[in-house]
């Protein structure tokens, strides 16, 4: 259940705005699910592990699983019209078995989720990079538990999709909208949950609402699908 992929189609002239509102939910409900995963944690404790990351180096660990998922996961657009989200299980098992496919979002997903599951607080920064005014590019950002000698208290921002980025560096951005995983929340995960709102369940799943009396507002969502490998 924890393998999957949620595909969100959007109606006909559903605008940017509304569809922005799609992808800052399921992104921060993903995240928070990920950094819970025990697969997610054993994940990230082996990448530490054989980049030789020595005990209490916190830049070490987070450079480490920066370069893993840059290194990694392979990008690939959605579709058009599409949003495709993922599970941080799930891309992780798509990387193990060589069929890995992800876009900034996923990548966010991932990279987030393996850094929050060691302890660190995460989320990611939707930009505009093309000063258009709209939202359109999605990177990481991770704070340390303690101050460093390079970044002192200050968040720091990962570029995922370009491997040669460094931490810190980014695309150019005329416009920035935070989001900031809640460790602390307590709910079913996304991958528990049905989905309403014009459903039809690939998987054959039964419809049903996202949490309490949650109907969605912005889309029609085609439903889950379920990793059967």
């Amino acid at each position: 259940m924890a393998e999957q992929v949620l595909r969100v189609k959007f109606k006909p002239g559903t605008s940017m705005e509304q569809r922005f509102k799609v992808v800052v939910e399921y992104l921060r409900r993903l995240i928070e699910d990920g950094l819970r995963d025990r697969f997610v944690r054993q994940k990230a404790i082996e990448i530490i592990h054989r980049a030789g990351v020595k005990q209490h180096d916190e830049l070490g660990e987070i450079t480490a699983i920066t370069k893993w998922v840059q290194n990694n996961v392979h990008y690939v657009k959605d579709p058009w019209a599409v949003e495709y989200f993922m599970t941080a299980r799930r891309i992780l098992k798509d990387v193990d078995a060589g069929q890995s496919g992800a876009d900034c979002d996923d990548f966010v997903i991932v990279w987030a989720s393996l850094l929050g599951a060691l302890g660190y607080q995460t989320g990611a920064i939707i930009v505009d990079s093309n000063k258009d005014g709209v939202f359109n590019h999605v990177m990481g950002c991770v704070k340390t538990m303690g101050p460093t000698k390079k970044y002192g208290n200050k968040w720091i921002v990962a570029e995922l999709i370009f491997p040669n980025f460094k931490l810190n560096q980014s695309v150019p951005i005329s416009r920035v909208y935070p989001l900031i995983a809640d460790a602390s929340t307590s709910r079913t995960p996304i991958h528990h949950q049905n989905i309403a709102g014009g459903i039809n369940s690939l998987s054959g799943g039964p419809s049903g609402s996202l949490g309490t009396g949650y109907k969605h507002p912005y889309s029609r969502v085609l439903g889950f699908i379920q990793d059967k490998r």
